[in-house]
């Protein structure tokens, strides 16, 4: 799944159903925010329950993250150390079918 612009307090019901709808079809799942241009505290919030939703279903998952626009706000929460984040698209698509 790829995310583009500005995941905020208006989008975040958006990247929640997109991705609970990509779980539910899917038993490994990758978020690629590369394309994210601002990550709010709504954002994060819906990666902290993906993280809890794939831990408690026992799926793999990982996220892509190289852009400062993301690694920050997951580094100010310390968030940046309990979630599967990769750099590229290939890692993390290995992380999750190994």
């Amino acid at each position: 799944m790829r995310v583009l612009g500005d995941v905020d307090l208006a989008t975040a019901p958006v990247f929640q159903r997109a991705v609970q709808e990509q779980v539910a079809q899917r038993k490994r799942f990758v978020v690629d925010m590369d394309g994210v241009d601002f990550l709010s505290s709504a954002g994060l919030a819906v990666l902290v329950d993906l993280r809890q939703q794939m831990e408690e279903q026992r799926l793999k998952w990982a996220m892509v993250a190289a852009r400062q626009t993301v690694t920050r706000p997951l580094e100010i929460t310390g968030l940046l150390t309990i979630l599967p984040i990769f750099e590229t698209v290939p890692a993390a698509l290995d992380a999750v079918t190994s």
